[in-house]
């Protein structure tokens, strides 16, 4: 199993006893995510020149901004398992580099929960990848948080140890009870990514909009 060795990130003692609560406050039958989920809720769009990932409700799914071309109103996800599903892109926001795509039905993966605050410098991070390029998940860790030009709108960007490649725009990462904290947004191997603090709510808010919201046409911030 992919992720069997990284399960002490999600319940490990370091992580105190809070965190060993809350897993063993879950059903029986679906124990913390793992990086195996995490994998399989990572999605790669379109003709595979970006990833983005499944979160929250099962029903919408996170990329970067940058992996939206100017005229995209849908767009197709692949999965791990080679299903793909189609979405429409409902909220763009170049400024923090994040997009938010509503799924025409709901994946059939476990989607991940959207972290409320920010990573702190010195935090574990998990990068599992690309679902469509083969290797093992990379243990990272965020090395400071702080402005990055190309992200004008983002006060605290997060500066990670994670090796990226071209392509990996817009793919999670994720702290260690696997929520997603940032998405890969670009410099030097990749290694700087936007954070995702507040997009839950975001995509709360979205979600409450149903399928009206899912017709209209894109929503861009600037």
């Amino acid at each position: 199993m992919r992720g069997g060795s990284w399960q002490w990130l999600a319940c490990a003692g370091a992580l105190g006893v809070a965190v060993l609560s809350a897993c063993q406050g879950r059903a029986p039958d679906e124990g913390p995510p793992d990086v195996d989920d995490v994998a399989a809720a990572t999605v790669t769009l379109g003709d595979g020149h970006c990833a983005g990932v499944v979160v929250e409700d099962g029903r919408h799914a996170l990329t970067a901004a940058h992996c939206v071309r100017p005229d995209d109103t849908r767009v197709e996800l692949t999965f791990q398992d080679g299903r793909q599903l189609n979405g429409t892109y409902i909220h763009v926001d170049p400024g923090r580099d994040v997009a938010v795509i509503r799924l025409d039905a709901r994946a059939s993966v476990r989607p991940l929960e959207v972290a409320d605050g920010l990573p702190l410098p010195g935090e574990p991070l998990v990068f599992a990848g690309r679902n469509d390029r083969p290797g093992e998940p990379q243990e990272a860790m965020l090395e400071r948080l702080g402005r990055c030009p190309s992200l004008p709108d983002v006060p605290a960007a997060l500066f990670t140890t994670m090796r990226g490649r071209p392509g990996d725009s817009g793919a999670p990462l994720v702290d260690a009870r696997m929520r997603v904290v940032g998405l890969v947004h670009g410099g030097a191997a990749c290694r700087i990514a936007t954070p995702t603090a507040g997009l839950g709510a975001l995509v709360d808010d979205l979600a409450r909009g149903g399928a009206a919201l899912a017709s209209q046409a894109p929503l861009r911030a600037r």
